[in-house]
């Protein structure tokens, strides 16, 4: 039997080690207590034994909202953080300076030793889908790869990551409602441009490469009963299509968002031209893009003009929505390949329809009664 199975059963109700129960012990309800109100709690316990050395019991409790340091990285097109209180080193290293050790294992030197290191994503394995949340880009260097060294009172690992962003201040809210903890995640921090961070659960991504936890639910290690409904098939989940809006206006950008998420689009934000372009070329999944004329840094026209120039996101449909109805910049629009050309104020309905035909491929940019819903 597997060491975590053996663990688990000392969690399980009704498991005693006496052959008698009297009136203090031998009933087996204790370590089932214990997991049952640390999970109430979204705590956790573990067991780490060792033959001859004695057994260690580590509870975990859920942080509550507080301020701290924290080591800012990207894994896998996704922003995490790790507490610096348990991080001990960060530094990148070139490819030709990896090894092997006699397990087989790809190590790095550090500190006179042969250390092994995982890519975090190999631990951290959630099921994600598109937000606002996401980053996009990675590691600048192919050669090169960002190692984050974590601690604990006794044992040190190395996780692979695509790229150190750097330290950081945040407030720590550690997850809350009927979902499960995720493993290795201990929290989560809002930015200041709204997106949510999640903040790793140090000691749990230790014990995940050291193979003292398992990362499905315990619950899945005992039988099911009999009688008990079978779990459905998964179901196939459809892929709504992702718009862009860019506008420097935030009030603009969140009318919009709403119009589109109430419909069953995800959406995408940027507050100028620089902005999506630097999401677009870093790989943001986009199906259709609503852009303003005038804004900072780079305006709408450009953004369009380099768009169509780049053979990877020329299929996509832009859409200018700007207060600018002049035919002149409607025709420089059309002229740089505009998909469509809307005026502010729009019709919401109008919009939706609109979007909804230019996915389909449908030019819009000569129906002026689809393009211009206000008449101007």
């Amino acid at each position: 039997m597997p060491i975590l199975d053996v663990y688990e059963l000392l969690f399980h109700p009704g498991f005693s080690t006496r052959d008698q129960a009297d009136d203090f012990a031998g009933r087996g309800v204790g370590m089932d207590v214990v997991r049952t109100s640390l999970s109430e709690i979204r705590g956790s316990v573990t067991i780490d034994s060792e033959l001859a050395k004695g057994t260690s019991f580590t509870i975990r409790l859920p942080l509550t909202l507080s301020i701290s340091k924290a080591l800012s990285c990207i894994s896998n097109q996704a922003r995490i953080a790790f507490p610096m209180d348990g991080v001990e080193d960060m530094f990148d290293v070139h490819k030709d300076r990896i090894q092997t050790n006699e397990q087989g294992q790809s190590c790095i030197r550090w500190r006179d030793t042969l250390l092994p290191f995982h890519p975090l994503s190999d631990l951290l394995k959630f099921n994600r889908t598109l937000g606002r949340g996401r980053v996009y880009g990675g590691n600048q260097d192919d050669e090169v790869i960002s190692i984050v060294v974590l601690r604990s009172a006794t044992t040190h690992i190395a996780l692979q990551v695509d790229q150190v962003i750097g330290e950081q201040e945040i407030v720590i809210k550690q997850l809350e409602g009927p979902v499960p903890k995720p493993i290795g995640i201990a929290g989560a921090t809002v930015l200041g441009d709204g997106r949510v961070m999640p903040i790793a659960d140090v000691l749990e991504l230790i014990d995940l490469s050291m193979g003292r936890v398992r990362r499905e639910p315990s619950a899945s290690l005992w039988v099911q009963p009999e009688g008990a409904i079978p779990a459905a098939e998964p179901i196939a989940i459809k892929t709504e299509p992702t718009v862009l809006i860019v506008d420097d206006s935030i009030t603009v950008r969140e009318l919009l968002s709403m119009s589109f998420g109430k419909v069953g689009y995800r959406v995408e934000q940027a507050r100028d031209g620089q902005e999506a372009w630097e999401k677009l070329r870093s790989g943001l999944p986009c199906d259709l893009v609503f852009c303003d004329i005038e804004m900072p840094r780079m305006d709408g026209l450009e953004l369009l003009s380099r768009i169509q120039k780049d053979t990877n996101l020329k299929q996509i449909p832009i859409a200018m929505l700007t207060s600018r109805g002049a035919d002149r910049h409607r025709q420089m629009a059309v002229d740089l390949g505009a998909s469509g050309y809307f005026t502010k104020p729009y019709l919401e309905e109008a919009l939706l329809d609109a979007a909804q035909r230019m996915l389909n491929g449908e030019p819009l940019i000569e129906r002026r009664d689809i393009d211009e819903p206000n008449g101007n």
